[in-house]
């Protein structure tokens, strides 16, 4: 069957009505699956888009690498998996399968033409949804009726679930952000609590990869929050986080991630004496590792009151562009008052040029060594007590 007009614009794309028309073509059949059809049928934002096809994936890959201007990556060709691309589009395509052993982290899947096994293996319901050529939608798990009534369920047993990959229970509680209402499904939580050692298993880049996305959504305190009470941030950080660092304003969240991301709420809730155990268990850059421990020692009250002072810029200076960051962590960490006004004062703010130089010095005759570095160091420290305002002249009169 090829694509058929009856498609969502979004699924309008050239990449995937050659799948569709390649798997069809084939005596097969492919479908659009999971987070697309999920949101759209949601009213939100569609993003990437992964298909499912029940035919041999090899098959289907050569056949579509004949297709100009088509390329097929073999992102994950033991698992099924193979990434379909042209100028416009990226496309996830899995054949069909199901899982025969799970260790908790991976599984060993059979490959098989049953959609009813396909969504059987999948995490949630909401999931679960699939829209094949002609625009006609599949839910053989309730995915649907789930959406509507924002109620977010693992697919058949949360435990069996959860059991074959304890990932899932961090997915839990990313996904309940955007697609669950007031109330958790009991079932889900009592998997969580119940298995949430398992948690210790994963892998620090898996970790991070939904704790990204967790703290990146400015509404994430009520996920946070289930993260905590289940105990899941003691098996998945080795340490329990400070929910209370959560700004009770989403709009705090909001404006301090738009600039640096998910690292400064992260650094909030971890206890300092653990910080650094925390980040080498993620395996987090040593940018962002160097980053967080700032964030963290600096957070200090001191610092927090002089960047609310009118000298604020003469702390800000020495925080290395830092500044706005530092204040948004020491605000929740200290559980001090967060000003938007005076958070975009030191975001915004550019440092001036320290108007001294060693080459200043060596010109007025002051040898190469370790008396420079000291002079250089009082001189920057007169001009920021200045106010910035001392001239080239007055800075080499004070120390000369």
């Amino acid at each position: 069957m090829c694509a058929s007009e009856k498609l969502p614009s979004w699924a309008q794309h050239d990449v995937v009505r050659h799948i569709f028309t390649v798997a069809a073509g084939l005596g097969g059949e492919a479908r659009i699956v999971g987070g697309a059809v999920r949101d759209w049928l949601a009213g939100r934002a569609v993003g990437d888009i992964d298909m499912a096809v029940n035919l041999p994936i090899q098959l289907i890959a050569d056949r579509l690498r004949q297709i100009q201007h088509i390329k097929v990556i073999n992102t994950g060709l033991a698992h099924g998996t193979v990434t379909v691309v042209d100028a416009a589009q990226s496309i996830e395509l899995t054949q069909t399968r199901s899982d025969v052993a799970t260790d908790g982290r991976h599984a060993v899947v059979a490959f098989q033409d049953d959609w009813a096994k396909d969504a059987a293996r999948r995490d949630f319901t909401i999931n679960a949804l699939y829209l094949d050529a002609g625009g006609r939608l599949f839910d053989p798990l309730g995915g649907q009726a789930d959406l509507a009534a924002q109620r977010l369920r693992f697919v058949g047993r949360a435990a069996d679930r959860v059991q074959e990959d304890a990932l899932r229970m961090l997915r839990y509680c990313r996904f309940s952000i955007d697609y669950n209402g007031a109330q958790y499904d009991q079932q889900a939580v009592e998997a969580l609590r119940g298995f949430a050692s398992l948690a210790a298993g994963l892998s620090g880049e898996r970790v991070v990869q939904e704790l990204l996305k967790i703290l990146s959504n400015e509404h994430c305190a009520a996920a946070v929050g289930l993260f905590h009470e289940t105990g899941l941030d003691q098996s998945a950080l080795g340490v329990g986080i400070d929910i209370g660092a959560i700004p009770s304003n989403p709009e705090e969240l909001r404006l301090v991630t738009a600039e640096h991301g998910w690292l400064v709420l992260f650094s909030a809730m971890i206890p300092q004496a653990a910080l650094a155990s925390v980040l080498q268990r993620l395996r987090l850059s040593r940018a962002a590792q160097k980053f967080c421990l700032q964030l963290v020692t600096s957070s200090t009250p001191k610092l927090f009151a002089e960047l609310t002072t009118p000298r604020w810029r003469q702390s800000a200076f020495f925080m290395h562009r830092r500044a706005a960051a530092i204040y948004a962590c020491a605000a929740w960490r200290l559980r001090g008052e967060f000003r938007a006004d005076l958070y975009q004062q030191l975001q915004h703010w550019q440092p001036p040029e320290f108007p001294l130089s060693g080459a200043d010095l060596l010109s007025h005759g002051v040898d190469n060594g370790p008396a420079l570095g000291q002079m250089l160091k009082s001189a920057e420290t007169l001009w920021v007590q200045s106010d910035f305002t001392l001239t080239k002249a007055a800075l080499l009169d004070a120390v000369m």
